[in-house]
């Protein structure tokens, strides 16, 4: 019985230290019209490697613009369902946000799972002067974050040089706030590398102000698609920071790493020798189709291209699985885990046929081929990519796709209230 017990313990402690790592980096306003390994134009080196290292997924969807897609992301459910369905930066246009007691993050999840936890980069979800302890309810023990700019109150603008940045609770500015944040990210890596670990890492860059960064800061380039592209090299340089971090500390092969952005590009790119247009805000395909790179070793070999669809809400349950974490039954999750994508399952009902974006009242879903929205749109990706043309009326196969992309538009519930009530502090009561 003795030796029963102990077999156990090991057993249990061999399996808390295979819990892997994760880092979740998003880009800011970065589509795959900018990323190399996607047939930009534009060098991405860092970027590139870590998709020949790992995974990349051809068709992943965000929502169209920014705060909806990182609540989604965060909580794993549907504009729809949470209500954050567009643009809303709670620190400068007022309401709680983002609340602790309604919505449980995968960050929470995790620390309550014996995972330590940081963020580093952007967070305008919560008035964090007013609510000070908001990052450490949702789950973070660490943060270093931009806390967005703040009404009434000019000095916390800049996000760039002299940013304005909060860490654990302290306020002050940095030379160059990007950097500052990799750095802190990087000694947060060092300091938790013997215990599972989650780093949240929602960039600054490449969101406007579109400035000068530290390797171009001499040459001053002009006009806003040289600085946006300046912006972009500098992102792909602090991926490659970060990566070079956890593989000099021996972590790689037990570290997933997810690469993605948060919407389709603010600045026009290119696709294959194309000019793509800008996606930041459309109600399009290239409005929320972004990169999606995934680096697991102990999942998959590398050096693979996926066709399986991949939307925001699915990191959520993915993280569960890769953790061995039982969602709890209050836990409402719109998403599906790839995590038998990344382990080369090739069995259809393990996966995605659809994915769905939403921005206001605009609502759009998508199969390989096709896509539908709620304004009677229907087109061909395939055949265009644009949206420009009607499916032809020989294409037998298209009206039963159409029937089926608007089967599952059409049973969504109606959107739920925006989490966006008045503040009030202590002191205002």
């Amino acid at each position: 019985m003795r030796n029963l017990f102990l077999l156990l313990f090991l057993a249990c402690s061999i399996g808390a230290a295979q819990k892997p790592n994760v880092i979740l980096v998003i880009a800011d306003d970065l589509g795959r019209d900018w990323v190399s390994c996607y047939g930009s134009k534009h060098p991405t080196p860092n970027l590139d490697r870590l998709a020949k290292e790992g995974i990349r997924y051809e068709t992943a969807w965000s929502m169209p613009i920014g705060t909806p897609t990182r609540v989604t992301l965060l909580t794993g459910q549907y504009p729809f369902r949470h209500g954050w369905t567009k643009l809303y930066a709670v620190p400068r246009q007022g309401g709680v946000g983002l609340r602790p007691d309604r919505f449980t993050t995968f960050a929470r999840t995790l620390r309550d799972n014996g995972y330590s936890t940081v963020i580093g980069g952007n967070w305008q979800l919560n008035h964090l002067g007013k609510q000070p302890n908001a990052l450490k309810e949702h789950g973070f023990d660490e943060h270093c974050v931009w806390p967005g700019a703040e009404a009434g109150k000019p000095e916390t603008e800049p996000r760039y040089w002299k940013g304005f940045l909060q860490a654990n609770g302290k306020r002050g500015t940095a030379p160059y706030a990007p950097d500052s944040i990799n750095e802190y990210l990087i000694n947060f890596i060092q300091r938790h590398k013997d215990r599972p670990f989650l780093v949240y890492y929602p960039m600054l860059l490449a969101h406007d102000p579109h400035a000068v960064t530290p390797f171009n800061r001499e040459n001053k380039p002009e006009g806003k698609t040289a600085l946006y592209a300046g912006n972009v090299t500098y992102a792909d340089h602090l991926v490659g920071r970060l990566v070079a971090a956890v593989d000099k500390l021996g972590l790689k092969d037990k570290t997933m790493i997810v690469f993605t952005g948060d919407n389709g590009s603010v600045v026009s790119g290119t696709l294959n020798g194309e000019v793509y247009p800008k996606g930041k805000g459309g109600e399009t395909d290239w409005g929320a189709h972004v990169p999606f790179i995934v680096r697991a070793p102990f999942l998959s070999k590398g050096d693979i291209v996926s066709r399986d669809l991949i939307d925001f809400t699915d990191l959520y349950p993915t993280l569960l699985d890769l953790a061995g974490i039982a969602p709890t039954e209050n836990l409402e999750l719109d998403g599906k885990s790839f995590l038998p994508s990344l382990r080369g399952s090739e069995d259809p009902y393990e996966k995605r046929s659809w994915v769905y974006s939403q921005l206001g009242s605009f609502r759009m879903i998508r199969d390989w081929y096709h896509i539908v929205d709620n304004k009677g749109s229907f087109h061909n990706l395939t055949k265009d990519p644009r949206q420009e043309r009607p499916v032809s009326k020989l294409d037998k196969i298209a009206p039963g796709r159409r029937q089926r992309l608007q089967m599952i538009l059409d049973r969504f519930p109606e959107d739920a209230p925006a989490p966006f009530a008045k503040f009030e502090s202590k002191q205002e009561k």
